[in-house]
């Protein structure tokens, strides 16, 4: 059984680690976490090495998605990112490069871009091209929407796609 005093020791406890606890707060940015500039030395280094490993970490996230990329590109020789998939194009400027493919009836591989963060952005960077859709031609870069359809328009996107299909 409690004695009557229970109650009484733990709201006592209680407000003491209340008060702990906003003294805590209160004072912690000055009390209790140094700036780093007054870090001592060594914990400097380790806190850069830390930095180091993430930036590495990123790195190498950015040289898988370039591989991933490389690979799509040289694995077909009609490579096309887009948003949305070949049966429904989620822009008009990918509708469009869809449209131009499927009239020439040649046999190509999409990308949907919207699936994929990563390659989303990596295409982007991969490329030095900074919107989307992308063609690719026998691992060439051709460009985006209007580069495409002016080719077509011109008769040169055939005359390319024919030759590699070909091939």
């Amino acid at each position: 059984r409690f004695s009557k005093s229970a109650p009484s020791s733990f709201v006592n406890v209680m407000s003491r680690f209340v008060l702990l606890a906003c003294c805590i707060l209160l004072a912690g940015a000055t009390a209790f976490q140094a700036p780093a500039t007054r870090l001592p030395a060594s914990r400097l280094a380790v806190r850069r090495g830390v930095s180091a490993r993430m930036n590495d970490l990123f790195e190498l996230g950015a040289d898988a998605t370039n591989e991933r990329i490389s690979t799509m590109i040289t694995e077909n020789k009609i490579m096309v990112f887009i948003k949305g998939t070949k049966m429904m194009p989620q822009c008009g400027f990918s509708n469009a490069i869809v449209q131009v493919f499927n009239s020439m009836k040649v046999p190509y591989t999409s990308f949907d871009v919207l699936s994929d963060q990563d390659i989303r952005q990596g295409i982007k960077e991969f490329s030095s091209w900074p919107t989307i859709p992308q063609v690719y031609v026998d691992g060439e870069f051709l460009g985006g929407c209007d580069i495409v359809m002016e080719m077509y328009q011109k008769g040169e996107l055939q005359e390319l796609t024919s030759r590699v299909s070909a091939e």
